[in-house]
């Protein structure tokens, strides 16, 4: 009977310094993690201030490759939400939520909701471009609020397992990504999404060593051709001249040139002149006055610009998914450094 009132006792005792040791322990913990990247600041910041790109680089992966994700809300910012559902109890439902007020290029907070104990869970990440200006180095903190739940603060003391195990899987899978996307600086661009109408167009395909008086000689002979054809069924031209790429290869460019036209059926043409639909859908665009050269250069800038928001595109080079640009200046005799052109990239958006 001794002995069990001993037991008893000690039992009591161990529970009251639990109870004491977790009093003592922090009602809120912080782990971060730190990597450093190469890509420019402002590629970073749109992969994280939007989870459009999220299921590709997500930790949960890992542990799950099935997982569903769903989005809600705005498609970026304040308010962009992202859920996923998994039957893994590893990984279970859950959601982040971006938090309002993101700082330009400097950092963004995701609210999480799963099932890791604590409240006020929240992913902070801080981007720092080095003095040098050649690298950014990204921190990702994780902050949680136990409060009175006092088996909760027990837990804090495994930040190191699997929260910091996420937070590593986080930058590492985020490093993966980034590498994939062109290393183009596009800050200072301003790109618009449009949804752009379908037109009949009259085009010829074509190519040219990727000089700009080969391809300025490639296109005026397909404009000759285009315009024979127009004066000869009568028809208008209803807009700009579209250059469409297919092909900026190593040594040649594949393009296809194409005026539109007020109509495409009933017509008389001659070879290399077709007739078709422009592209129809939602475009990203941008726009700029320079010379031809710089083209390159900007579909680049679209390309990146539509990896980081998680726009789909078509790399195929085939079919209506395209770049394509329109000149725009409206004096055609204009120096071929002040040309004025609006570029187009057929983009998708994830639903």
């Amino acid at each position: 009977m001794i002995r069990l009132v001993e037991i008893f006792v000690a039992l009591i005792i161990v529970f009251v310094l639990a109870i004491v040791f977790a009093i003592a322990l922090p009602d809120h913990r912080h782990t971060d993690r730190a990597i450093t990247l190469s890509s420019p600041v402002r590629q970073i910041y749109d992969v994280l201030d939007g989870f459009r790109t999220y299921p590709s680089w997500a930790a949960v992966r890992a542990y799950d490759p099935r997982v569903r994700f769903d989005y809600y809300g705005p498609e970026r910012g304040s308010g962009a939400k992202i859920n996923w559902v998994s039957g893994d109890g590893r990984v279970g439902n859950g959601s982040l939520t971006i938090i309002p007020d993101p700082v330009q290029d400097k950092q963004v907070r995701w609210a999480i909701d799963n099932n890791w104990k604590g409240t006020n869970k929240i992913y902070t990440f801080d981007i720092e471009p080095a003095e040098n200006g050649k690298t950014v180095k990204v921190t990702l903190g994780y902050d949680v609020d136990y409060g009175w739940d006092l088996l909760a603060r027990y837990s804090g003391l495994y930040l190191g397992g699997d929260p910091a195990t996420q937070i590593q899987l986080h930058l590492t899978e985020l490093e993966k990504l980034l590498t994939t996307i062109p290393n183009v600086d596009y800050k200072d661009q301003n790109f618009e999404l449009k949804d752009v109408a379908a037109r009949p167009i009259l085009f010829v395909s074509t190519q040219a060593k990727r000089t700009l008086d080969d391809v300025a000689d490639a296109t005026d002979k397909a404009l000759t051709a285009i315009q024979a054809a127009v004066k000869k069924n009568n028809l208008s031209v209803t807009g700009p001249r579209m250059t469409v790429t297919t092909n900026w290869g190593d040594e040649n460019y594949e393009f296809d040139i194409a005026l539109p036209v007020d109509r495409n059926t009933d017509l008389t043409l001659v070879d290399p002149v077709k007739t078709g639909q422009s592209y129809g859908g939602k475009a990203l665009t941008n726009s700029f006055t320079g010379s031809p050269a710089q083209l390159p250069l900007v579909r680049l800038l679209l390309k990146a610009y539509a990896y980081t928001h998680g726009y789909i595109f078509d790399e195929s080079s085939q079919g209506p998914g395209r770049f394509y640009d329109e000149l725009t200046t409206p004096d055609p005799q204009a120096a071929e450094d002040n040309q004025s052109f609006v570029v187009y990239l057929p983009v998708q958006i994830q639903q």
